[in-house]
């Protein structure tokens, strides 16, 4: 059986499933393991299905002994303890997740001569295009450390795939040959993530599933769900963790329809999405940053929940504007709330409609199960079988 080296620089789950789940989905088809220098695998389920090699094991910076920042700040130091890992293994196939931290792959393609898959997934393509000038006499050795190392993952990688077409585009502009590269959707799980039932005398729920920052656009959603509480009732769950937690927080202290849950497993945000009206995610540009994808849309879509996104990046590429979906200029608050107020106002068989046809798209065009198949054709054309 074809083996095929997962390889990543830090792995968390949850919330990077995507770094997995097509490796789950094709375990009958190939051989699978994982190679990172930290980890911290908090969902059982994942650690019990495929073997996870966490460089940082029996050194003082395994998992528990310190904080996941210190944690990641020693990727360095284990990067040989990893390679030796790796190169053990043998595989016949490496397939790397960001072109950034990616010297494992890249190292180990090379002396083992296997082939190298490269998937984009955003913040990674950017680091070529950040000018020098950005940063201070002190940063700037580290950034031409991270451009040189993304620039020999583009050279290195026998196959490059981006997440979206609009990622696609950026890449190219970042150096990616445009040869070597294609598109490849992530899928979706949806037998995992699929319609519940309504309680019928429910209020109306949005759903937000995201970092808590700027980014992902949290500060514009809660102002246009304060906005739209004065004349339609709704609650608002946020799912998620990071920098403006705290603001959030003190505001939902104050805003009784506003639930902060934190960040949760896979199981704990399909609980969130069950018998959801509505998702949202107002992703915008940060800095040259703007949203690759967007997966949790998708995740949304299969569990029968339409979803509003603003027009920013890849975002829009994640649902049919119109159909199961609403795709809201970037950063119009007033635009996102009246988005919101038309779909929690919908009747309901107008409601049950694009909420089917939410399902069927990612059942049709996003699936995990599609998504799989088209990763194991690449696999299987860059080892020759």
């Amino acid at each position: 059986m074809t083996r095929v080296a997962l390889t990543k620089g830090s792995l968390r789950i949850p919330p990077t499933y995507f770094a997995v789940q097509h490796a789950l989905e094709l375990a009958d088809e190939f051989e699978f393991e994982f190679f990172t220098m930290v980890a911290d695998i908090a969902d059982a389920e994942i650690a019990e299905r495929i073997r996870i090699h966490d460089a940082s094991d029996g050194t003082p910076f395994e998992s528990g002994r310190r904080a996941w920042s210190q944690r990641e700040r020693a990727i360095p130091l284990l990067f040989r303890r990893a390679r030796r890992q790796l190169r053990d293994w043998a595989p016949h196939l490496i397939h790397q997740h960001f072109a950034n931290w990616s010297q494992l792959a890249v190292s180990s393609a090379e002396s083992l001569r296997v082939p190298m898959l490269l998937t984009l997934h955003g913040a990674d393509v950017y680091v070529p295009l950040t000018p020098l000038s950005e940063r201070s006499a002190f940063g700037k050795p580290t950034l031409r450390w991270h451009q040189r190392t993304v620039r020999r993952a583009f050279d290195e990688a026998a196959r490059v795939l981006a997440v979206s077409e609009y990622l696609a585009d950026v890449a190219v502009t970042a150096g990616a040959d445009a040869r070597r590269l294609a598109v490849h959707y992530q899928g979706i799980d949806t037998d995992l993530y699929r319609p519940s039932e309504r309680t019928a005398d429910a209020p109306p729920r949005v759903v937000f599933v995201g970092a808590l920052s700027q980014a992902k656009g949290i500060q514009d959603l809660v102002t246009a769900s304060v906005e739209i509480a004065r004349t339609t009732p709704h609650e608002l769950v946020i799912v998620g963790d990071g920098p403006l937690r705290g603001s959030i927080e003190q505001i939902a202290s104050e805003q009784q329809h506003i639930e902060v849950r934190g960040q949760l497993d896979r199981q704990g945000v399909r609980a969130a999405l069950a018998g959801a009206t509505v998702f949202v995610l107002p992703t915008q540009k940060s800095g040259r940053w703007r949203e690759a994808a967007g997966l949790v849309s998708l995740e949304a879509q299969a569990s029968g929940v339409p979803a509003i996104v603003y027009d920013s990046g890849g975002a829009a590429e994640m649902l049919s504007d119109g159909n199961t979906g609403i795709v809201v200029e970037e950063g119009n608050i007033g635009a996102l709330a009246d988005a919101i107020r038309s779909v929690i106002e919908l009747p309901g068989n107008e409601w049950s409609a694009m909420s089917a046809r939410a399902r069927e798209f990612v059942v049709a065009e996003r699936s995990l199960r599609a998504s799989a198949q088209e990763l194991s054709a690449h696999y299987l054309d860059m080892t020759g079988n």
